[in-house]
Formats: C-alpha cells, sequence, structure tokens
C-alpha cells in the first residue's frame, strides 16, 4: 500500500496534540476547591427559572444573583424523572431509577410504625442489618436491586456511604399527602431521604416524619410544612452530619395537587409555596457562613406538565458570580442531576467513590447582569422546549419527504423520463435538510411555532439546494450533487470547532432536557458529517481526475489521507467531536474508500492491520484526555476509565440493549427497508441504474462500499442503533437517485462513453445541464470497477 506522506502524518499528529491539550485544564478556582466548612442543599422540587422571575422570592433571588448558575439537566434513566429516581440519582452520583414511585418514598426514622410494621422491625427483616440510625429505607434493597439490573453502574447511596467518615449526610423534608399523625397509611412521599442514604440504607441524621407538618385546609392536601420544625430539625441535623438537604416540600404537594384544582388555582397554589419556600430558605440560611459554608440550590425534578430544565446556583468559598458548567457538558449554564454528587465531595475534600461519575460543577464565565444570565436560561429552556416538540414531527416529514422523492425517482426511471430535472433538483433538497437544520440554530427561536420552526428548515434546504444547482451548472452535475455535503462538513466542522453552538437544541443535534449529550458530537451529528464526508473524498477524487487528467493516484491519496485525518480527528479528539463509536467506524470506512479507489483488493491481513490502525487511533484520544484531571476529562476519557476500570462488559451490554430497543421504538427503522427495496430497484431494473451510474462515476463504488462498512459500525457500536444508518442514508440515497438520474438524463438511458470502463476522455456534456467539463480515467479507476 502507498506510504502516507510525513506531512499528513505530522499533521494529524498536531492535530491531535492542539485538540486533546486544548481546554485541558479545569475552568475556575471552584475547580480545585475543597472547603473545611459544611454544605447545605436546598431543594426546590417542579421550580424553574421562569418559575423565579416573577419577583415573589427576594431570599432567592439575592442568594442566585450572587452565585454560579445554570440550568439543570434531571434526566437520569426514563424519559421522566420522578422524585424517586431524582434523589436515588443525587444520592449514587450517577443514573438510578426506583424500583416503584409508589413505595419508593417509604423512608421513616425506627420508631414510626408503617402498614407493614414498625419501621425497624421491617428493615431488620429485609436487610438483616440492625436499625441504628435517625432514617431507614425500607424499600432500598428493592432499589439497589433494580440499578443492578439497569448497568449504569449506578450505586444508589454511594454519597452517603462516602461521608460516613465525615459525619454522614442528612435530609429533611416531608411531601406526603396529607400529613398523618398516626400509622402510615397514606401516600407516603420521603423520598428527599433517599439521598441521604448510605449503601446499607441508613442516614445517621435528620428527619421525614409527619411530625414536619402542620394542618392547612386551604393547601394541598391540606396540610404544609410547620417551618418552626423544619428549621429545628435543620439545625439538629446541621449538629450532626456535614451535609445536609432541606426539600421544601410544599412545592411537590403543590405541584401534585395540579391535576385536583382548576388551572389558575393550582398556579395560585404553586405561587403561594414558593413564596412560604422563599421564607423558609431565609430562616435556614441565617446562620451559613459565607466564608466557609458552600449552598447549592437545585430543582431535581421538573413540572409534571412536561420535562424541562430546571434551576441550579452555587454560592461559597471560590465561587463568583456568573455560570457553572462541569466536565459532563462543558458548556457554561448547563450541569446535570449527576453532577452533584461529586461536587459535594470535592467541596469537602472527599474522594469520589467508584461508581460515581467524577463530574463535579466548577465555575464558568464570570461577571455580567444577573438579569441577563437568568433572561438566557429562560430562553435556553423555552429553545429546548421547541427543540423537543419539533423534532417528532420534523422527522416524520423528513423521511415522508425522503420516501416520496426516492418514490417519484423510481418511476422516473420507468415511465417520466422527463422528470429527471425536477427531481435532481428535489435529491438535493432532501440532501440539504439536514445541514439545514443545523444552521437553523443561527435563528432567534424566540416566537417560533414548531410549524414556524419547520418551514424555517425547509427554506433554509431550499437555498442550499438553489446554491447546489448553480454549482451543477458551472462545474458539472458531480459537483452539484457534492454540495449539500460539502455545506454539511463545513457547518459541522465549523461549530464543533467554534464550542458546538449548532449542536445543542437543534432537531437533529441534541438536547439538554435529553441529556445524552451537551457537548461534541450528537450521533445524528456523527451520522450526516461522516457520510457526507465519506461523499465529498470519493466524489472529490473523481473531480481531480477530471481537472488533472493523467495525474497519479499519489497527489490524490494523500489529500484523501489529508481530509480523513481531519475528519477524524474533528469527530473523535476529546476537547472537539468526542465520539467513541465514531472513530471505530469512521477509520476503517476510510480505509475501504483508500484501497478500492486506488484499486487494491481488502485481504483478511488488511482488515486486521485497518482494525489495529482503529484501535491506536482511539487509543491516542482516550490516553490524551486521561492525562487530564478527572473533573477534566470527556465523554471518551470517562468511557476509556470505565473499560480500564473492568467495566467494558457492563457498557457493552447496556449498549447491546438500548440498541435492540431503539430498533422497535423509532420511526426512523422505516428508512432502512425503504433503501433496500430503492437499491433493490436500480440494481435488478431492465437498465440497471447503479451499473450505469458506477461507469460513469469511478468513485461511487468506493462510496458504495465505504459507507456501508460505516454504516454497518456505526449500527453495532452506537446505543442509537438503527437512527444513525438510517439518518446517513437519508443523505446517500438521494445522492444516489441524484446520480442515477444525471446518468439516465432527461430521455432514458445513455450509452457508455467509448473509453475504458465507460468513463470518458476530453469533454463531457452533463445531459442535466448542459456543462462541459474534463474527465479522464487512469488505471486506479478502472481497477476500482
Amino acid at each position: 500500500m502507498t506510504r502516507l506522506p510525513r506531512s499528513v502524518v505530522a499533521a494529524a499528529v498536531l492535530l491531535v496534540l492542539v485538540a486533546g491539550l486544548s481546554g485541558g485544564v479545569a475552568t475556575g478556582a471552584a475547580a480545585d476547591a475543597g472547603g473545611s466548612g459544611r454544605v447545605v442543599l436546598v431543594s426546590l422540587p417542579r421550580v424553574t427559572w421562569d418559575d423565579l422571575g416573577r419577583g415573589d422570592t427576594p431570599v432567592l433571588d439575592e442568594l442566585l444573583d450572587r452565585a454560579a448558575v445554570a440550568s439543570l439537566s434531571v434526566r437520569t434513566v426514563g424519559p421522566v424523572t420522578d422524585p424517586g429516581g431524582a434523589y436515588l440519582s443525587l444520592g449514587a452520583g450517577n443514573r438510578a431509577d426506583s424500583s416503584s414511585p409508589s413505595t419508593d418514598g417509604l423512608v421513616a426514622p425506627p420508631g414510626e410504625v408503617t402498614d407493614a410494621g414498625p419501621a425497624a422491625a421491617v428493615y431488620e427483616r429485609r436487610t438483616g442489618r440492625r436499625p441504628v440510625a435517625a432514617l431507614l429505607g425500607l424499600t432500598f434493597p428493592e432499589q439497589q436491586a433494580r440499578n443492578r439490573a439497569l448497568l449504569y453502574g449506578a450505586v444508589p447511596g454511594a454519597l452517603g456511604s462516602a461521608l460516613r467518615s465525615a459525619g454522614g449526610m442528612a435530609a429533611v423534608g416531608n411531601a406526603d399527602q396529607p400529613g398523618n399523625d398516626g400509622p402510615l397509611v397514606g401516600p407516603i412521599n420521603r423520598q428527599v431521604g433517599l439521598a441521604a442514604l448510605d449503601r446499607t440504607g441508613r442516614a445517621p441524621a435528620g428527619r421525614v416524619d409527619g411530625g414536619l407538618l402542620r394542618p392547612a385546609p386551604t393547601s394541598p392536601f391540606g396540610v404544609r410544612l410547620d417551618p418552626d420544625a423544619v428549621v429545628a430539625a435543620y439545625g439538629s441535623a446541621r449538629a450532626d452530619a456535614p451535609v445536609v438537604l432541606v426539600e421544601l416540600s410544599d412545592l411537590e404537594r403543590a405541584e401534585q395537587a395540579r391535576a385536583q384544582s382548576t388551572p389558575a388555582a393550582g398556579r395560585a397554589q404553586f405561587r403561594d409555596a414558593l413564596r412560604s419556600s422563599d421564607r423558609l430558605v431565609g430562616r435556614l440560611l441565617a446562620d451559613v457562613d459565607p466564608a466557609r459554608d458552600t449552598v447549592v440550590v437545585l430543582g431535581p425534578t421538573a413540572p409534571l406538565a412536561r420535562e424541562q430544565l430546571t434551576v441550579f446556583g452555587v454560592v461559597g468559598p471560590g465561587w463568583e458570580a456568573g455560570f457553572a458548567r462541569s466536565a459532563s457538558t462543558r458548556r457554561d449554564g448547563f450541569v446535570s442531576l449527576t453532577d452533584v454528587a461529586s461536587t459535594v465531595l470535592r467541596e469537602l475534600g472527599v474522594p469520589t467513590p467508584d461508581g460515581m461519575n467524577d463530574t463535579p460543577v466548577s465555575q464558568g464565565s464570570t461577571g455580567g447582569d444577573a438579569g441577563d444570565r437568568r433572561a438566557a436560561m429562560v430562553r435556553d429552556s423555552e429553545r429546548a422546549g421547541l427543540r423537543d416538540d419539533a423534532t417528532g414531527p420534523v422527522t416524520v416529514a423528513f423521511i415522508i419527504l425522503l420516501v416520496v422523492v426516492l418514490s417519484l425517482v423510481a418511476w422516473s426511471l420507468a415511465r417520466a423520463p422527463g422528470w429527471s430535472r425536477g427531481l435532481r433538483v428535489a435529491c438535493l433538497l432532501v440532501m440539504s435538510v439536514p445541514p439545514a437544520a443545523f444552521l437553523s440554530g443561527l435563528l432567534p427561536y424566540g416566537g417560533l411555532s414548531v410549524p414556524g420552526l419547520g418551514f424555517a428548515i425547509l427554506g433554509i434546504a431550499a437555498a442550499v439546494a438553489a446554491v447546489s444547482v448553480l454549482v451543477g451548472r458551472r462545474a458539472g452535475a458531480l459537483a452539484g450533487a457534492m454540495t449539500p455535503p460539502v455545506v454539511a462538513v463545513v457547518v459541522l466542522a465549523a461549530d464543533v470547532l467554534t464550542g458546538g453552538r449548532l449542536q445543542i437544541n437543534t432537531v437533529f443535534g441534541y438536547s439538554p432536557v435529553v441529556a445524552g449529550r451537551f457537548a461534541g458530537f450528537g450521533n445524528q451529528a456523527f451520522a450526516i458529517f461522516s457520510i457526507s464526508s465519506l461523499i465529498v473524498v470519493t466524489a472529490g477524487w473523481e473531480l481531480w481526475a477530471r481537472a488533472r487528467p493523467g495525474s497519479s493516484d499519489r497527489g490524490r491519496l494523500t489529500a484523501l489521507a489529508g481530509a480523513a485525518v481531519v475528519v477524524v480527528v474533528i469527530d473523535g479528539a476529546p476537547q472537539l467531536g468526542s465520539d467513541v463509536g465514531g472513530v471505530l467506524a469512521l477509520v476503517p470506512a476510510f480505509a475501504v474508500a483508500a484501497l478500492v479507489l486506488t484499486g487494491r483488493r481488502i485481504r483478511w491481513r488488511t482488515a486486521v492491520v485497518v482494525g489495529a490502525a482503529t484501535i491506536a487511533v482511539l487509543a491516542v484520544f482516550a490516553s490524551i484526555d486521561l492525562s487530564r484531571p478527572a473533573a477534566s476529562r470527556s465523554h471518551l476519557g470517562r468511557f476509556a476509565q470505565q473499560v480500564l476500570d473492568g467495566g467494558a462488559l457492563m457498557i457493552l451490554q447496556r449498549k447491546l440493549g438500548a440498541n435492540l430497543s431503539v430498533l422497535t421504538s423509532t420511526l426512523w427503522t422505516v428508512v432502512i427497508p425503504v433503501a433496500l427495496l430503492f437499491l433493490a430497484y436500480l440494481h435488478w431494473r431492465p437498465s440497471p441504474g447503479l451499473r450505469l451510474v458506477q461507469e460513469r462515476h469511478p468513485g461511487f463504488r468506493a462510496f458504495g462500499l465505504s459507507g456501508l462498512v460505516l454504516g454497518v459500525l456505526a449500527w453495532g457500536l452506537n446505543d442509537s442503533g438503527v437512527a444513525i444508518p438510517a439518518m446517513m442514508l437519508t443523505v446517500a440515497l438521494p445522492y444516489t437517485g441524484y446520480l442515477v438520474l444525471e446518468s439516465f438524463g432527461d430521455t432514458g438511458p445513455a450509452p457508455p462513453d467509448a473509453s475504458a470502463g465507460g468513463a470518458t476522455n476530453g469533454a463531457e456534456v452533463d445531459p442535466a445541464d448542459g456543462s462541459a467539463g474534463a474527465s479522464a480515467d487512469g488505471p486506479a479507476e478502472r481497477a476500482a470497477r
């Protein structure tokens, strides 16, 4: 095989080092803070930044104005995070879920009587341990078993156990509906206690019993928190534990009561609960020492009406007014619920245990107006909501558009060749939709509806398609077909190099509410970027041959290798795409493209070498990421650390389960049979279109084989499963349809050129637009065919 020039190798090394070293140091002084004071966690269930913008919460407003703030993503395991899953995740520092929302709130002091008997006896019967603690988790064994089965590696109680040597963790709160003066026979909602339990299901301090409540006939469920009882319980807990979690439980009751109230009454009750909670926060924090103690305000659950971002802020030693961020998000103004536990441990100087995400919150950018920060987070939440609402309808419309255009292409080839010109424009339009979806992120979403966003994407796609038509008229049909993929590659590469603004809250990007990713390439973005890159490389190889007749393979191979290096680095480097599965799929795909384009056979030995090179490339990226502090590592480094810690099998099992689940739960699955039918028609119809395209376009066979390798590997290596190759096909199929229509022309199949293999020598007139260009066929192209 032709050796890569030293310049390409040097460029690869330089790009990897630059990408790996960029952003390697955690931002802000708080990244290294390890205080000797205490930590107070203030839980505001169901509260968003928009809720705090009405002037009814002066204490919280003052606190958050001087805090490092962010929008909190509360997504854990399922699409909806209930209180049990939220507090278990808070205590695990990892994605966790409760065994049963109807019983997960059964946390009680040893002396309380439950419907199953005295809490102490129930706990000892179920765990075999002595019930010596302030709080006992009576369903904790079920929750531990549930999370072992989920394969996220979450260990409920990890935070409480890590804090045991420092005095443990306490919880105060009660969201029962209603309160009970006697045996517990009604709805028991003490999930806040789950966050304070250690791995044995016990907490050394805190109070969650019905004594925290007092009658209030006009309040939700007829009860509300007794401020004096809560303050007393909090004071006692602070004396016993360095970390105290206080839930303003009236907010949870008010949210739950909305289903039983008129909309106006529900809003009024929630505002009243928020006002009373604000006053209670003022009393609770009266004795906090700002020079020693850290206060964290968070909304562990989203409003019942829909999942959305909630409130987060941290104030204390080492923190400044501004934005917060974390290693899991790598974005100012965004943190995750699973980041809180490691943040608490860092503030106290306690090591992060195994099973917990070591992604503590750190200081982001500082300064600026507090009102502007709040407005930015409200806008982020609104954009996330619009994106989540629009993704389904836009995806459905896009798939329908794809199916209709492909059907018309097949019909045109058989019965209406005169439609060829218009259908080529339609193919360009379909190919332009994915990059247009990302470019729509440049628009101000304020005031846009779901249909409005859909039409905006369509308008941008039409503009890209129009440019493609103009390019085709000037430079030939193949150059026109390349234009949407070129736009996609340039847009996505530039975006990830400049922080990924277009990745987040766009239809084919990722959502902070879903919380699968916050930085780097999402799976759908990778699909578009990678398949578009293959089109650009293989078509560019052919255009180079036309522009320089008789040129050798060496120059083109150098350019191909350089492009492959850039694409792989952008996709896989820790502080850029940080895409594990992407690297494992891209390197073999580019290798196959190079082998086919240069006329070399793919042997088993070659496959082994390519596989080893792929692992080596991934190892380089992972090593760079692992060399940085744990709190600064990206998704790639955390994945590598899990593998080194022996978690490879668990990761593979979880991804396989997710992959199989996606296969039957996503609309993208529809694209696969459509693709098979379309390609089968082109292959077997009386005048095989695929064969004719290969005769006219030497790079097409390389694209097809490398694209197949890319799609299959991406399907198996990513938890988005079938959605990734399906997204790739939304670019590959209209590209193929365009070339087939161009090869057949407006009046039927065009005979192959007289030159070897069907390529042209000299001037070639494009049947679609009449443009002429130089074309030459070298030995590599003939061998590739």
